[in-house]
């Protein structure tokens, strides 16, 4: 049921960011003076579907493979929203040469469908399985920790883990890949202990880079363990609204025994269809690895 609520989690909070992507705090205080709810009808972008995909390739092959992902995204490309640019290009890449492998980008695509990761995997697995995967469109160092970062909190959120231990679950995720970037994260909270949140993301940003989006939901996280507050703070601070709104909902959603039910209803047709299939593809799939490892998931 963890793992369920993760991808209701994470929709809920792509879904709500949505109409207000690239906003700035002061736009949308200024247009909603706060937002509370959906603002328009309901809709999942390429955080959610591209997510959802991660899941669909692992489990058709059975294990974390980097092209394979990535040439599902391509096979799929039509159906996906928004694609940010580092992951475009690495799709250009990709339909011009079937071997290519990104070496850069620094952006969050890779850290918003790490999620995938967490639910498919045991803790032990995710942070290997997070950079492979990773590999599909962003090679730089700080988008594949950015990722570990996601991934491992979530798991932890799913293990039943505390915030703090969930905060700490991904500090260690970043550090195994950039030391850099868990600083950052570790400052990102520390500011938001001592002062408001929106002083610590006018310091910290809330852009679509890695090094603002993954800081951002652990100093949200840090201030806000109740779902429906969390969520909601994520897409009043404006910026890269959808993937942080998502990421923090994927994590804190792991962590709530009840997800707002109007907010579930929200999800009724594609976002619904799409978390049930992943659902069925995540328990057949560790339902397999538990068979064959003899162990429990």
């Amino acid at each position: 049921m963890k793992t369920l609520n993760s991808m209701y989690g994470q929709a809920i909070g792509d879904m709500l960011g949505e109409p207000v992507e690239g906003l700035t705090r002061e736009e949308i205080a200024m247009q909603h003076h706060s937002i509370t709810g959906f603002l328009s009808q309901p809709s999942i972008t390429d955080d959610t579907i591209m997510t959802h995909l991660v899941v669909r390739s692992i489990c058709e092959i059975g294990k974390v493979d980097c092209q394979h992902i990535a040439q599902t995204f391509l096979r799929n490309r039509a159906r996906i929203p928004r694609m940010g640019p580092t992951t475009a290009q690495a799709l250009f890449g990709l339909a011009e040469d079937p071997d290519f492998t990104p070496t850069r980008g620094t952006t969050d695509g890779a850290a918003m469908r790490a999620p995938a990761i967490a639910w498919l995997f045991p803790a032990d697995l995710v942070i290997p399985r997070t950079i492979e995967s990773s590999l599909a469109t962003h090679g730089s160092s700080v988008a594949i920790a950015g990722a570990c970062a996601i991934a491992c909190a979530v798991s932890g959120a799913i293990a039943g883990s505390d915030i703090g231990m969930v905060i700490r679950a991904g500090v260690h995720g970043a550090r195994e890949v950039s030391d850099n970037l868990a600083s950052r994260i570790l400052e990102a909270v520390s500011l938001a202990s001592v002062g408001s949140l929106k002083d610590a993301i006018d310091i910290t940003g809330c852009g679509i880079e890695t090094e603002e989006a993954v800081p951002t939901v652990f100093a949200i996280i840090s201030k806000h363990y109740d779902f429906r507050s969390a969520v909601l703070a994520a897409v009043n601070l404006g910026g890269d609204a959808d993937t942080i709104a998502g990421m923090v909902g994927a994590i804190i959603g792991a962590m709530s025994h009840t997800i707002p039910r109007d907010w579930i209803d929200a999800c009724k047709g594609q976002p619904e269809s799409m978390i049930q299939e992943s659902w069925r593809c995540v328990s057949r799939f560790t339902d397999s690895a538990d068979h064959q490892e003899g162990t429990s998931h």
